[in-house]
């Protein structure tokens, strides 16, 4: 499976499941093929490490995290067992610990039922911390991002 299919596969799910969520969840478009058209995002405001989907919380929803009241959720989609530059995790996870120092959250999801479980309330996923003990814990250059288990 390509990150492109499960993106378009947790799209879908969210909006069967919850047509409510509809311009309150959505991709941002942040990828890049070449040089020249990462340094043309650049200079119109595209910032490196931005998740891939944010959902928007309506009003009526009040959600807890041990951190506090959520206001949005940053989703990073990663398909389970894929290798990724270590450098460009980081930036990941350093911009999800912006969001976080700005009351939202960001997880790291591996799976339809994982992102579908975000949107629900249930946070699963690999927090910011949870993914930096995995990029401590490595010593090479690129990183597998394992199939998430909880720990619960």
């Amino acid at each position: 499976m390509t990150e492109e299919k499960l993106s378009s596969d947790i799209v879908l799910a969210v909006r069967n499941k919850h047509p409510d969520t509809r311009g309150r969840f959505f991709h941002i478009s942040n990828e890049r093929n070449s040089t020249k058209q990462a340094w043309k995002a650049k200079s119109i405001g595209i910032y490196s490490g931005v998740s891939d989907f944010i959902y928007i919380y309506n009003g009526n929803t009040t959600i807890i995290n041990p951190e506090g009241f959520l206001g949005f959720i940053a989703l990073e989609i990663k398909v389970p067992n894929s290798r990724h530059k270590v450098e460009h995790i980081e930036q990941q996870v350093g911009w999800g610990e912006l969001v976080e120092s700005l009351g939202g959250c960001w997880r790291l999801i591996t799976s339809v039922e994982e992102a579908v479980s975000c949107i629900e309330g249930n946070l699963k996923g690999y927090t910011t911390k949870e993914v930096r003990e995995l990029l401590k814990e490595n010593k090479l250059k690129n990183i597998i991002i394992p199939l998430w288990q909880s720990k619960f």
